[in-house]
């Protein structure tokens, strides 16, 4: 055994590559164990001697295994023992670092007393490294996250947030009280990888809680009996540190969430490592006539899962298994390659980058962790091409390689945090094995050791060439006068901008209020974001406060300006006659993109009943300014934009839009129209929707006919019943002679069909059936198919059983898809027998069996018997021999496209409901074969299946991708997503099961298994 850690490194390094050379050469098994000297008799090895473990690196060597960005070096500002498992850090005003230490990380929850812990850690003779630890406080099952406020901790640790305080100053917390509880509760099982973390402070004097992705639970504050408790549904979560009130905003990310100087919001998730808030979730519930777009988009401009350079080998479990498997001592096929790099698959701690250290060029850069890839990745921020959301895009400088990386293999970085010193520190959680323990097959679990390195761990500070100075930097902020801290929020270090805002915040001093006045009329952006938090938080701001900032020269104050001011307009009337008209103004083509669009996001929320004076005069202004805005090419064509408007209050929204038909119908978007339409609206309002619609010329009627066909649906009516004067009739007997028409070109007939599906006359109904006689093309069959069964009358039902036989194959797809989202056509099917069991494809037997509706699953098991799918044990024996079997990835993109590519993409191919396959193809064959006809086994929190049942009858099943007051919207098989109103649902159901059925493997062979497996081995 090499004795030095360095030298250890080397050996292993080496040997990695020597073996992953010569895998890629080597065919067959008996080859491969020739190149060891081993034959299939030699299947006693002893993995200690014959291939140890990569070796930890211990402290003193550890900065030589990393390469960093030239101009910049990596110290080591904690490591074991005085740190362990670290996944979380924050600071106290005074400098003293907490951690989160998650030692009981991954299957050790269950252990009492609980490992996790919180350490208080001091550098008390500065020299930058914390030399000094005290445990603050222990006991805590899988703590994620920390913040100090209010003078204690606030430490999650599911399904509890914690609050611990320390009254004797010895360093232990004495008082330990649970403050939240009900996080992830509900949930058949926790994932340790999707918890709650990333508690940051807010500049609204709020902390913020990451919920880990679409997580679920009913939140609870013990310390406030009288108020309910929440459903928190995939969201992310507040609170007040002072009060405990507390709230929902939007969420979805994984782990890994900050803010940056103005604001605004970031996160990430395993596979997805750039991801931004467009606007705050509150928008979303203004109007329930219109689904706001999700306000969490993904920016990276390469992706989510964006090709990496990582500079360690392989891991070493994967490495051992390898070697397992050419020796015969376990049983699957030796992986091609068996690397894991080159592309996010752990992205992990997402943080903007706000210190004063490193120069103007990296402040609100993002710094992503690949917990899996032993690196540090950054991106630089920038607005889009719309001007409303973000981009993140890979510095220039930095192709080829990343911000830092190490070639230890222990490396884990979890987690950043902005610090005092301006330096930003990075959490190595330093474990041997990082891997979710359920994606680890069982043979191999037991030869590795998932608690190796869980008492070590290091925390590392990013710290310029030349930048001695900023070692060991002191802080006193909680000694600091008031008048210090107003100053201290113009600081060029967002981390003491924060830390003053908070203590202003606590400290309640009204001897704040004409200091922090002053920094309004000063000239630092930054500062002037502060003081109107601390100005909010203190309870004092003011009219004239907001109207300063509304007229300020800085876009990102009047930004802030717009958002406070809805507080003030909705509390006093008075102040809307002043305030409103400089919003108003900010939404002209002279303001900045961002501005501008909050200004109308803003003024969407006001009502004429929060006016003073002059309500008529201030309604017209904001519808006026609203048209406007829709008649800019430009702007109309960002559904950014389209849903400041539409997602206004219903009056505003409907005023506008009617405002904009008067003055140019052809430009009023169609998510406009049929959010107004599904409104109940007034006879003379609803003449001059029809009659402006009708005016169009051919070539914009079909695009303003749908939405408004789709609007009064929703509102119980349809076009025949509110148009009395015919004045679209025009239209549908138009498109009623095309659609019948054989000799029409096919894409006339497709637009004339589509036409027809917002009509319920008996004229559409007779051309709509001819077009299902046999003999018609199958995408006019398939079209006519949809259309009709949009009707639930039970003579489309016979209609569309009858026709079967003279289908095409793309026409009874449609069939059967219509026929089986309502429970009644569904029980027609099975009774009727048209339909041989073999067409049914796996999911849709799945669905049936499983049928809410006992007659529908009874009828099922009749009419399906020959083709229910075995038992998942029959079915893993039969296929066992795929994971040995030498595949063909070009005949399993066949199987692929057939089977697999309507939930999961490959490369361009497929759609992205389930994962990507380029993230999951190294669990390796015999884990990949068990999530194939196995998929209920493991199923991340995101990927749960829903099943949505309509007041219309309707049954949907899918994920659910955006979900608020107003409105949920379900992304299903084929990659659709579908948007329902609340009003439009009957209710919710779910097992806890994957999308993806079980019988996928239907007429597959051993052979067409492993050439699947090889395919996605091959992405």
């Amino acid at each position: 055994m090499i004795q030095t850690a360095a030298c250890s490194l080397t050996l292993l390094l080496a040997f990695s590559s020597s073996l992953f050379a010569q895998a890629d050469g080597i065919k067959t098994k008996t080859t491969y164990a020739k190149a060891y000297g081993e034959t299939k008799n030699a299947v006693a090895v002893d993995p200690a001697k014959d291939l140890p473990r990569y070796p930890a690196v211990e402290p003193k060597d550890a900065i030589g295994t990393w390469q960093v960005k030239k101009g910049f070096k990596l110290q080591l500002a904690a490591n074991e023992p005085q740190v362990r498992s670290p996944i979380a850090v924050c600071f106290d005003e005074n400098g003293r670092m907490f951690v989160c230490e998650m030692i009981d990380y991954s299957e050790m929850r269950d252990v009492t007393p609980h490992l996790g812990r919180i350490s208080m850690l001091e550098d008390k003779d500065g020299d930058g490294h914390f030399e000094t630890s005290t445990v603050f406080a222990d006991d805590l099952p899988w703590p994620t996250g920390l913040v100090w406020a209010n003078g204690g901790l606030f430490v999650g640790a599911t399904p509890d947030i914690w609050r611990f305080e320390d009254t004797d100053g010895d360093g232990r917390a004495e008082v330990r009280e649970k403050v939240f509880t009900g996080f992830g509760t509900g949930l058949k099982i926790l994932n340790v990888q999707g918890l709650m973390n990333s508690f940051q402070w807010g500049q609204d004097n709020r902390i913020h809680i990451l919920a880990g992705g679409g997580n679920r639970g009913v939140i609870t504050c013990l310390k406030r009996s009288n108020d309910k408790g929440i459903e928190l549904g995939g969201k992310d979560f507040w609170f007040d540190p002072l009060t405990l009130e507390f709230g929902l905003e939007g969420g979805g990310a994984q782990y890994g969430m900050s803010f940056d100087n103005y604001g605004r919001k970031f996160g990430c998730s395993n596979s997805d490592h750039l991801q931004y808030w467009v606007y705050d979730d509150k928008y979303a519930n203004r109007n329930p006539y219109y689904a706001m777009p999700p306000a969490k988009q993904s920016i990276a401009v390469d992706g989510g899962a964006a090709e990496v350079f990582r500079i360690s080998p392989d891991e070493p479990w994967r490495i051992i298994r390898t070697r397992w498997r050419i020796a015969g001592v376990v049983k699957g096929a030796v992986e091609g390659g068996g690397r894991v790099s080159g592309y996010f698959t752990g992205a992990t701690g997402t943080t903007i980058y706000r210190g004063d250290a490193y120069g103007p060029d990296f402040v609100n850069n993002s710094f992503t962790g690949d917990a899996g890839g032993q690196l540090v990745h950054r991106k630089l921020i920038k607005p889009s091409a719309d001007g409303i959301s973000l981009i993140g895009e890979r510095p220039a400088d930095e192709h080829g390689f990343e911000f830092a990386a190490s070639k230890d293999t222990w490396v884990r970085v979890v987690n950043f945090a902005n610090a005092p010193d301006g330096c930003l520190h990075i959490c190595d959680m330093y474990r041997e094995v990082i891997e979710h323990p359920w994606s680890i097959p069982d043979e191999i679990k037991k030869h590795i050791d998932l608690n190796s390195g869980n008492d070590r761990g290091r925390i590392y500070r990013i710290v310029p060439e030349g930048g001695a100075e900023r070692i060991g930097q002191k802080v006193a902020l909680g000694k600091a006068s008031t008048e210090e801290l107003v100053k201290t929020l113009g600081h060029p270090n967002g981390w003491h901008r924060d830390t003053a805002q908070r203590l202003l915040y606590e400290r309640k001093d009204k001897a704040a209020v004409p200091l922090l006045e002053k920094v309004l009329s000063g000239d630092n952006a930054l500062a002037k974001l502060h003081a109107l938090g601390a100005l909010a938080g203190l309870g004092v701001l003011s009219e004239d406060h907001i109207l300063t900032a509304l007229k300020d020269g800085s876009s990102a104050v009047t930004e802030r300006a717009c958002i406070l001011a809805e507080s003030l307009v909705f509390k006093k009337a008075k102040s809307a006659d002043d305030i409103v008209p400089l919003m108003l103004k900010l939404t002209g083509k002279e303001t900045a993109a961002r501005t501008r669009y909050q200004a109308l996001l803003s003024l969407g929320s006001v009502g004429h009943q929060n006016y003073g004076t002059k309500p008529d005069a201030l309604d017209a202004s904001i519808e006026t300014s609203f048209a406007e805005t829709m008649q800019d090419d430009t702007l109309r064509s960002s559904k950014s934009w389209v849903a400041a408007v539409a997602g206004a209050r219903p009056l505003i929204t409907q005023h506008t839009l009617l405002l904009l038909l008067k003055k140019d119908a052809a430009k009023a978007p169609p998510p406009l129209i049929e959010a107004v339409a599904a409104m109940k609206l007034e006879p003379g309002d609803l003449n001059i929707l029809i009659s402006s619609i009708s005016s169009l010329p051919a070539s914009a009627l079909a695009g303003a006919i749908q939405p408004l066909a789709s609007g009064l649906k929703r509102a119980g009516t349809s076009i025949e019943k509110v148009d009395h004067e015919h004045k679209l009739a025009a239209v549908f007997t138009k498109a009623a002679a095309s659609a019948a028409d054989a000799k029409a070109t096919e894409s006339t007939r497709l637009e004339s069909i589509e036409l027809l599906g917002l009509t319920s006359s008996k004229e559409a109904s007779d051309a709509l059936i001819q077009c299902l006689t046999k003999g018609q093309p199958d995408a006019v069959q398939a079209a006519a198919v949809r259309t009709l069964a949009q009707s639930g009358a039970a003579a489309v039902t016979k209609t569309l059983i009858t026709g079967w036989a003279g289908y095409g194959p793309t026409a009874k797809e449609a069939a059967l898809t219509a026929l089986l989202a309502r429970e009644d056509r569904a029980l027609a099917l099975l009774e009727s027998n048209v339909v041989m069991p073999t067409e049914f494809s796996a999911s849709q037997v799945q669905a049936l069996l499983k049928h809410k509706s006992p007659k529908v699953a009874a009828a099922a098991k009749t009419a399906l018997a020959s083709v229910i799918p075995p038992s998942r044990e029959e079915v893993t024996a039969k296929f066992q021999p795929a994971i040995t079997a030498k595949g063909d990835a070009t005949k399993g993109q066949a199987q692929y496209m057939a089977r697999c590519m309507a939930c999961h993409r490959a490369g361009t191919m497929g759609m992205q409901v389930g994962p990507d396959l380029i993230t999951v193809k190294t669990k390796g064959r015999e884990a990949l074969l068990t999530a194939i006809l196995d998929p209920h086994k493991e199923v991340a929190s995101q990927f749960i299946a829903y099943t949505v049942n309509t007041k219309d009858g309707q049954t949907l099943a899918g994920i659910i991708t955006n979900d608020t007051a107003s409105s949920m919207t379900l992304k299903m098989m084929g990659g659709v997503e579908k948007t329902l109103q609340r009003a439009e649902i009957k209710g919710s159901t779910s097992t806890g099961q994957s999308l993806m059925p079980e019988g996928i493997e239907t007429g597959m062979s051993v052979s067409d298994m492993a050439d699947l497996l090889s395919f996605i081995e091959g992405q």
